[in-house]
């Protein structure tokens, strides 16, 4: 098989991922020019980093994506939050039962609808995410900067161009 000549050539992995590739005996080197695959790991890097600092409190990233949302759209209809975070309607269940046991949210039933929830933040979740929302963007920028010379908002535009095509 002859290589195409319009293909890019594999990016090297890195020490750390090598190191566990090799570690474990599994070569991953033909998903090395994957996007998909290389923006998972790196989205499991970032995740893995978010629980090293966050954990402590109780914070998960989905976690922080339904405050952050909250605090954004108060009164907002559970459903709404689980379709704009594609998240799966049980597992938004699940977490928004976790969050208003743990003082974060709160739900009541819409008027005009009695099968939805309405959610909103709790003062502590307010203030949970008031003081954490800054320190997550410094994370994202230390990331950020390793990938790109402008920073954070070369990488939000570069990932944004991918979600809209």
């Amino acid at each position: 098989m002859t290589a195409d000549p319009n293909s890019l050539p594999a990016p090297a992995a890195s020490p750390a991922r090598r190191g566990a590739a090799e570690a474990s005996g599994v070569d991953i080197a033909p998903l090395a020019g994957h996007i998909g695959f290389l923006l998972r790991l790196a989205q499991q890097r970032i995740f893995d980093e978010f629980h090293r600092r966050f954990g402590a409190l109780g914070l998960t990233p989905g976690r922080y994506a339904v405050l952050a949302v909250l605090a954004a759209n108060p009164d907002i209809r559970q459903v709404a939050i689980a379709n704009a975070l594609q998240i799966k309607p049980p597992n938004m269940a699940v977490l928004v039962a976790a969050m208003e046991a743990d003082g974060l949210l709160q739900r009541r039933l819409d008027a005009s609808n009695r099968r939805a929830n309405m959610l909103r933040l709790t003062e502590k979740g307010a203030a949970l995410y008031a003081g954490v929302a800054g320190e997550i963007r410094a994370m994202e920028e230390e990331f950020a900067a390793r990938f790109f010379p402008d920073g954070r908002d070369s990488l939000v535009a570069a990932l944004s161009r991918i979600l809209d095509a």
